[in-house]
């Protein structure tokens, strides 16, 4: 976490001096930043590469601005922040990005992915041997998260919300398009090349409003199963009548008991289609669940895919954890395809929710993960 120039340098002349530093790196006069910072290697008159301006702009955020992949590289290596955003939550990725600086955007991009892969892997390890720390908001502790009220109501926009206690949009209606799209590339394929007896199992994880469920049945399933754990959902999943609709079964618990049972052969897998779309989980959940996709599938044309909201607050982190999925769905045996999707993310849609889940101008990706063989 950064601080304000003005808040660490007290004295007029080492706030101009700043200042006139962070120009420099917005020239991007990459001999000039090297001598400021090397005349002032080991001395206290020049802070830390996390000071920000009033803007929220850091020597990152500058130099990204000015284009020269070497100005940028040589701060990351001096250990200037990728991820600090500034005061309209842009990071320095995010500026390059939208001034088209496209070497200068995959320098920060590459480098934020070495370094998200390392702090998920540092945390792993931190949580074997201490535990998981506690986490403060619904929206990033699965265990309050189940604990807290839901509520479903429609908005003055008539756009269809499933809200927690603290007002964060577990699910919201203008995901329909990408429900729609994702249940006719997971299931259509399997229908047009199977046979007429072929009865087709499908698994979904989290019901959320039940939109890809409702997609889900339009495609026929012999079997469809539904993982949910929390109750005001279950609650609302009775009343929808899901019970009765065909084929359908409701697991009321976690997608990890559910595995366990998997495991201990009180539940039979086989699934031809797969998706996950959780709340309250990070993306160490969604790996944990990618490790075990590929003894749930059916046969080699079975197919998965999960809501891929993955640091949808930062076209940055979308890049990175696009990247960071794929190759996570590699090592699971796994290969995936990419669509995109248009997505209206416009301020109507957020009309009464306090944390948005997707804050980026581009369109969502979509996966399809099938076997790699």
């Amino acid at each position: 976490m950064g601080a304000l120039i003005g808040e660490v340098i007290a004295d007029e002349e080492g706030r101009r001096g700043y200042h006139s530093f962070l120009a420099i790196c917005e020239s991007g006069q990459l001999s000039e930043i090297k001598e400021v910072l090397q005349q002032q290697s080991g001395s206290a008159s020049l802070p830390s590469l996390s000071l920000q301006d009033d803007d929220g702009w850091t020597a990152l955020h500058y130099a990204a601005s000015s284009g020269n992949p070497r100005a940028v590289e040589y701060l990351l290596q001096q250990g200037a922040l990728w991820a600090m955003v500034d005061n309209l939550g842009y990071n320095a990725g995010d500026v390059a990005f939208s001034m088209n600086h496209v070497e200068v955007y995959q320098i920060i991009s590459n480098h934020g992915f070495r370094a998200e892969a390392l702090r998920l892997t540092m945390e792993a390890t931190d949580e074997e041997e201490e535990g998981a720390p506690e986490a403060s908001s619904t929206a990033t502790n699965n265990a309050r998260f189940l604990a807290s009220k839901l509520t479903f109501k429609t908005s003055t926009s008539g756009q269809r919300l499933c809200i927690d206690s603290e007002g964060n949009g577990v699910m919201q209606g203008w995901e329909t398009e990408i429900m729609r799209e994702t249940a006719k590339r997971l299931c259509e394929p399997l229908l047009r090349n199977k046979t007429p007896d072929f009865e087709l199992s499908i698994l979904n994880v989290g019901f959320g409003l039940g939109i890809i469920d409702s997609f889900f049945q339009q495609y026929q399933p012999t079997r469809h199963v539904i993982i949910e754990p929390h109750p005001d959902v279950l609650q609302f999943i009775s009343d929808q009548g899901w019970p009765d609709k065909p084929g359908v079964h409701v697991y009321p618990g976690r997608w990890q008991d559910f595995l366990q049972d998997v495991k201990e052969g009180k539940i039979q897998a086989n699934f031809d289609v797969i998706y996950w779309d959780t709340f309250s989980e990070d993306y160490r959940s969604l790996k944990g669940f990618f490790d075990n996709v590929f003894d749930l599938l059916s046969d080699s044309e079975a197919r998965f895919s999960w809501f891929h909201g993955l640091g949808a607050t930062s076209r940055t982190l979308y890049d990175i954890y696009t990247e960071m999925a794929e190759m996570d769905m590699r090592e699971a045996g796994l290969r995936v395809s990419w669509s995109e999707v248009p997505v209206d993310g416009g301020e109507a849609v957020w009309e009464g929710i306090k944390r948005r889940y997707w804050d980026i101008p581009s369109p969502y990706r979509l996966p399809i993960c099938t076997y790699d063989v």
